[in-house]
């Protein structure tokens, strides 16, 4: 069904209003190469291990968001997800600890099933299928459950909050224990990062049921919440 959703959407943009650059209006890609040359990446975030690739602040990347969470339309991100992708390799490569080849597992961030049932899809889980398809020897597994319908980050103005509101929420599925050595390097996948509460969270829930390898990349970093 979100396949069905997606390619009727992407149908009525290209084909009877005509796609343009949601930077410039030019007609051609969703994201123009001009504009997507000149998106800024992220500054580092406050918490090691925690990474954004793009800055939010960047009008082209909280529309492209947007767009994706609430007009199910995907072709801006998979632009951002293929030209981001070297970053991210570059990010995972830092951090792996073998001279062998080690496994990408991209671990999506869970929403309680009530909210995927409304949306229609998980947005982490789209973009970390989209990631899947540029990052080599890369899968997918969603793996990690929400069993609490909490408020949205978001909505809350400090990083106590957000802790606090998201603490005890995840745990990783019956019969799906991750890998505990080192051969395996996890990365949890979000769309946005802001005080890293969320991205903290599923760290935690992944290292009770064994990981021990893990990483989190958000396609943006939000602005600071004190």
């Amino acid at each position: 069904m979100k396949k069905v959703l997606f390619t009727i959407q992407e149908y009525i943009d290209k084909f009877l209003f005509g796609r343009r650059c949601c930077g410039c209006q030019t007609q051609g890609e969703a994201i123009c190469q001009n504009c997507l040359e000149h998106i800024p990446f992220a500054e580092e975030t406050e918490n090691y291990g925690i990474y954004g690739l793009y800055d939010y602040g960047n009008p082209i990347v909280s529309h492209a968001i947007w767009n994706l969470k609430y007009k199910h339309k995907g072709q801006e991100i998979k632009l951002l997800t293929k030209k981001s992708s070297v970053l991210m390799s570059e990010i995972i490569s830092e951090h792996l600890q073998s001279s062998s080849q080690e496994k990408i597992t991209l671990v999506p961030i869970p929403q309680y099933k009530r909210k995927t049932e409304t949306r229609g899809f998980n947005q982490s889980l789209l973009i970390a299928k989209w990631f899947s398809k540029e990052i080599p020897n890369s899968k997918v597994l969603n793996i990690l459950i929400k069993n609490k319908d909490t408020i949205p980050q978001s909505h809350l103005s400090d990083r106590k909050a957000r802790q606090k509101n998201i603490a005890n929420t995840m745990y990783v599925k019956n019969n799906y224990p991750p890998a505990g050595g080192k051969s395996t390097i996890y990365i949890l996948v979000d769309d946005v990062t802001t005080t890293g509460a969320t991205f903290l969270e599923a760290m935690r829930a992944l290292k009770s049921g064994g990981a021990k390898n893990i990483l989190c990349i958000a396609l943006a970093h939000g602005y600071k919440r004190k």
